[in-house]
């Protein structure tokens, strides 16, 4: 039998997490993985500070205007930060370790788009308690035929 962890609160709690970041390598997509240690909000502030989506104009409304994918990632490089305390498996191609401060950058970069895909998952996943093995956030639909399972 497990002990129990204590239900400790922590007034400005913080958890490594892990970032899955696919990156073309190879000819193909790969999967890379880094820890992030998140910083945890209430619910009242991950609303103030993630953007919300804008609904559907009315006829008549003044269009919304889109972000452009630059914007978007400049916008990320901006937020993160108030997001990502640490991290831990971010290398340069001589495998140094890159410091947290190079975050915004990185955002900005050729893999910005990947990176932000996989932060996004993460905060997703701690703010909404969703578990970060890949199973759990595949669904729970029947394996697909091909798989050589058959479901009865």
């Amino acid at each position: 039998m497990k002990s129990p962890v204590a239900f400790v609160v922590d007034p400005e709690p913080k958890v490594w997490w892990p970032v899955r970041v696919s990156l073309p390598i190879g000819g193909r997509f790969q999967d890379v993985e880094l820890k992030a240690y998140l910083r945890v909000y209430s619910e009242e502030e991950y609303s103030r500070l993630l953007p919300q989506v804008q609904p559907a104009t009315a006829e008549g409304d003044a269009p919304v205007a889109a972000l452009t994918l630059a914007e978007v990632l400049e916008k990320n490089a901006v937020l993160f930060p108030q997001f990502i305390a640490d991290w831990d498996g971010v290398v340069s191609p001589d495998g140094t370790p890159l410091p947290i401060s190079t975050l915004p950058d990185l955002v900005r970069g050729p893999y910005g788009k990947a990176f932000s895909v996989g932060i996004n998952r993460a905060i997703n996943e701690v703010r909404y308690g969703i578990d970060a093995t890949p199973s759990a956030s595949e669904g729970n639909s029947a394996p697909s035929p091909g798989d050589g399972s058959s479901a009865a």
